[in-house]
């Protein structure tokens, strides 16, 4: 079963860990910040697995899952007409923080027990920016099966 899901508003990446001594331990945990968004990205993929009567976990395919994360950004007020049809019609991308890198990170350990039992099972990894209207972030989850050839699996 494919799922796929929007998250609406400025997009996060995952953040740096942050230490600290407590008592004679050191200890490591994450942001306040970084627990609310993964939060609003497990709503987000609920709500819409409920719209859609998928039951999760989802198992993932022969192949493991295909993941593809779309950031959309909002075309910056200050660009001129020109440069704003360009944007939107895919001349030019936004390079500007966060790293895709650190988006792929906070959205595949958000989903960690919630759409898959472990993100070890995404084998496929897609990550974009482009110029949209809004801020959102769109996400794409696909069970990938290995193709049958002569009634044998490969």
């Amino acid at each position: 079963m494919i799922i796929g899901f929007t998250v609406p508003g400025a997009v996060r990446g995952q953040g740096r860990p942050r230490a600290a001594i407590r008592g004679k331990h050191a200890t490591v945990y994450e942001t306040a910040d970084d627990r609310s968004y993964k939060g609003l990205i497990q709503f987000h993929a609920l709500k819409r697995a409920e719209e859609l009567g998928v039951e999760l976990p989802l198992e993932p395919g022969t192949l493991g899952f295909c993941v593809s994360i779309i950031v959309v950004k909002a075309i910056p007020k200050s660009y001129p007409a020109k440069r704003r049809e360009k944007a939107l019609a895919g001349y030019i991308a936004p390079q500007t923080k966060p790293d895709l890198d650190n988006v792929a990170k906070i959205y595949l350990d958000a989903l960690n027990g919630v759409v898959w039992k472990d993100d070890s099972s995404v084998t496929k990894l897609i990550v974009t920016k482009v110029f949209g209207s809004s801020d959102k972030v769109r996400v794409l989850i696909v069970p990938e099966e290995a193709e049958k050839k002569g009634g044998k699996e490969s």
